[in-house]
């Protein structure tokens, strides 16, 4: 190993450099498996560093170990805010800012061991889509059936439902999508496909209405096939 680290010593300021950068860059998008692979990653180099460190001086190899020392802090310095700031973004008010009005009509996610094995009525629209609550708040999970549809992409839009305000516009188009084959019947199109909303926060109720939308593989046509009403949270950290 220290044949290694002198010959490579500058391979953990740069493994530094990406590790802060990708976290940097998960922390604004959505949550993912990612952040904790990325994060195990930042803290094997943080240990690996002061000793790679002792090793080049040890071995005098004075201006490599000064060298791995200044580049480290220089990408400490300028990452760390940004690092900061978007592991620990604060509550943003959306939700209180647009309460729910008296006699809106809306729907609750479901937990997921509510309405299991619960027959889907082909007549009943309103059973077309159903959310489900996620791993946290503002994580959710949807299901959609349909009858015959041609091949194509299926995906959601998501609106506050007092304002029209799109939410998620940037992650929605990314995350919501399901590619189908063509269909002849009424048959469920997507299972449990997550996503995030991360306008409002955690216990921060509000009403969103969300759109299921078609886009032909031959025309590109999009086409609206349902809307429902849900209240929801976002998601925060």
């Amino acid at each position: 190993m220290k044949k290694i680290i002198v010959k490579y010593w500058w391979v953990l300021p740069l493994l530094l450099l990406a590790c802060m950068l990708g976290l940097t860059f998960l922390f604004s998008i959505a949550p993912t498996v990612f952040e904790s692979i990325v994060c195990l990653w930042l803290l094997v180099v943080v240990v690996l560093l002061p000793v790679s460190w002792v090793i080049l001086l040890v071995n005098k190899k004075w201006w490599q170990s000064l060298l791995s020392f200044v580049l480290s802090a220089i990408v400490v310095l300028v990452l760390w805010a940004p690092l900061v700031f978007g592991a620990m973004s604060g509550p943003d008010g959306f939700g209180r800012e647009h309460k729910i009005p008296e006699g809106l009509e809306y729907q609750l996610p479901l937990d997921a061991d509510a309405g299991k094995g619960q027959p889907v009525d082909s007549l009943d629209r309103e059973n077309y889509l159903q959310i489900w609550n996620g791993c946290q708040g503002g994580i959710y999970l949807y299901d959609f059936y349909y009858p015959a549809l041609p091949a194509g992409e299926i995906f959601l839009r998501c609106y506050e439902a007092t304002e029209n305000i799109p939410l998620s516009e940037g992650s929605l188009p990314k995350r919501s999508p399901v590619s189908i084959g063509a269909t002849r019947s009424f048959s469920q199109l997507v299972k449990q496909q997550e996503f995030v909303i991360f306008e409002g926060d955690w216990g921060d109720y509000y009403a969103a209405r969300f759109e299921v939308w078609f886009r032909d593989a031959d025309t590109g046509q999009e086409t609206k096939l349902c809307e429902k009403v849900y209240r929801i949270e976002g998601w925060m950290r």
